[in-house]
């Protein structure tokens, strides 16, 4: 054997780091070794002098060492020491060029931003919508339920879910919707999916495919946007009003493969699609045989009435894919929805998602489910649409107290948030940074909105009061009043 007598390496081990010693000198010697400084061949110096020379005891080299034997790096020879192996070395120079992407990699570096943190810090009222009021949740119930399957069931925890989800969850959902939005299903046609973006992005690897027109709401809901686009489709707005999308321009557009729409709280406007325009809306996806996706985001949050029956109640034909969420009502970090299928689709949708992913852990829909069924979810619901409501109209009467006719929004009591439509001569972005500078954070209603035939939407912001208390709510409407009113010159 060629042995090449090791030169004394190097080595500085920090007593203060959380990572033990022997990790510390194994990390060091096989970045050497790597890296070409501890060459073939050469043997490392005996475990008493390495333990002398690092000031370390002997136990511990000896632990480095066996764990570099053990991935390959060295090896030992009886009698004579440890060597390190040959090995072929890396580059220490990086490709010249990236590995080029594919189609669908290319389209989604054009769509979505890069994901750098924000240093940017937290205003300190934040109209943010989609956040929940942590105290509003029934945390005591919540953890009782999972330390119910935690300390009895060995079930649940010992093995993966259906791909469909948990059955009893998909049951009690099919039986909730059923009473409570007209939805006619099974729970065979329910499938347990981590939110809409993924029941999209399922959706749209099942029957769409690049070149393929989509409708959509604009305003509308831009993330859904983003994944038709990533599916290489090309998608068209439709206009909406304070009675949902203007279903009866419909037969004006090219044919669509499919549309996707919010017709019980059109998002981020607000109102609620008529009845006419939904009989024109399934009219026209039969005529096409187009399918039509319903996100149902918000539904549970209408502060005066009953809630709009689903458009899928009155689908007769099987074109209406149903979506659902927990994440409005129970809490965002749950990130679990629903989606309910017409039958020819349930098959292969349940088969993508055995692939492309099984959706939440089923230790969490088993506690969702016994939510529902022992009658906490309907609870709870009750308990935010009075909370809710409370701030709703909090900002409401601060919006009319402070800004009165120089803005204005849909009349729709539903929701989180509210879309504050500015005059048509507003500038959103300096509104938003003039309000930030006041501590208020509000957002732009531009990314909502698909180009218009200007190239520029009308200006817009969106008001989010779930994550306030009401004094929070009446201080930034104040402090946003300042910017937007003496802006444009309106008064109250």
């Amino acid at each position: 054997m060629d042995q090449r007598q090791c030169e004394k390496p190097t080595i500085a081990l920090d007593a203060a780091s959380i990572a033990p010693m022997y990790l510390q000198l194994y990390e060091q010697l096989r970045g050497m070794i790597l890296r070409g400084e501890l060459p073939a061949q050469t043997k490392l110096p005996p475990t008493r002098e390495m333990a002398r020379r690092c000031q370390i005891g002997r136990v511990t080299v000896t632990a480095a060492y066996e764990q570099l034997q053990a991935e390959g790096y060295v090896e030992s020879v009886v009698g004579a020491g440890t060597f390190v192996t040959t090995l072929p070395l890396l580059s220490p120079t990086p490709p010249a060029r990236a590995p080029s992407l594919s189609p669908w990699g290319r389209r989604l570096r054009q769509i979505v931003p890069d994901a750098a943190s924000s240093t940017t810090p937290r205003p300190a009222i934040d109209f943010g919508f989609g956040r929940a009021f942590a105290s509003l949740f029934p945390y005591d119930v919540w953890r009782r339920l999972l330390a119910r399957y935690l300390s009895t069931d060995d079930a649940i925890l010992s093995r993966y879910g259906s791909a469909a989800g948990f059955f009893p969850l998909r049951q009690a959902v099919a039986d909730y919707l059923a009473q409570a939005r007209g939805v006619h299903c099974t729970a065979e046609q329910v499938v347990i999916v981590s939110g809409a973006q993924q029941a999209l992005d399922v959706l749209a690897r099942l029957y769409l495919q690049p070149g393929n027109r989509v409708l959509v709401e604009t305003p509308g809901f831009a993330d859904a946007f983003d994944v038709f686009r990533l599916h290489g489709c090309e998608v068209m707005g439709v206009g909406v009003d304070d009675a949902g999308i203007l279903a009866e321009q419909l037969p004006s557009y090219p044919p669509a493969r499919l549309i996707f729409v919010t017709p019980a709280h059109q998002f981020p406007r607000g109102g609620t699609l008529s009845l006419p325009r939904r009989l024109l809306l399934l009219r026209w996806a039969q005529q096409h045989h187009a399918l039509i996706i319903e996100d149902d985001y918000d539904s549970e949050l209408r502060y005066q009435g009953r809630p709009p029956a689903a458009l899928q109640g009155l689908d007769v034909t099987g074109q209406v894919i149903y979506l659902g969420t927990f994440s409005k009502v129970l809490f965002p970090a749950l990130r679990l929805g629903y989606v309910v299928l017409p039958p020819l689709l349930t098959t292969p949708f349940i088969q993508a998602m055995s692939l492309l992913g099984r959706g939440a852990p089923t230790l969490t829909q088993a506690a969702v489910a016994d939510f529902i069924s022992e009658g906490h979810f309907e609870r709870h619901v009750r308990h935010l649409r009075e909370a809710y409501r409370q701030r709703r109209q909090a900002l409401v009467a601060a919006l009319q107290e402070h800004m009165g006719n120089a803005v204005r929004f849909s009349p729709d009591e539903a929701g989180l948030h509210i879309m504050l439509q500015l005059p048509p001569d507003a500038d959103e972005a300096t509104i938003i940074s003039q309000a930030a500078a006041l501590g208020v954070g509000v957002y732009p209603g531009a990314r909502f909105h698909l180009t218009t035939p200007s190239g520029k939407p009308p200006p817009s912001i969106l008001l989010g009061f779930s994550g306030l208390s009401q004094p929070e709510i009446e201080e930034g409407v104040r402090r946003l009043a300042q910017v937007i009113v003496s802006q444009n010159g309106h008064g109250s």
